[in-house]
């Protein structure tokens, strides 16, 4: 079943411009945090990108592009 609900998760690497500190990065997380169908979230400060791991017939790449930049980053 494990195994099952890991092929079904997407991740995708998002270029969040403007996050460039740890509290960018709390902000990012912040946006996404508690989000139905977002398994797992790594923001990697160095590299300005978020992976986000999710289940995409719960929110699509779009969905998740929208509430970050909702908190006022652009997203590549």
């Amino acid at each position: 079943m494990r195994t099952e609900l890991r092929r079904k998760n997407k991740m995708e690497t998002l270029k969040v411009l403007g996050v460039d500190c740890s509290n960018c990065a709390a902000n990012v997380n912040k946006a996404l945090a508690g989000i139905n169908g977002i398994e797992n979230l790594d923001i990697r400060l160095s590299e300005k990108v978020a992976i986000v791991t999710f289940d995409p017939d719960k929110i699509s790449k779009q969905e998740i592009t929208d509430k970050v930049e909702d908190f006022g980053y652009d997203v590549e």
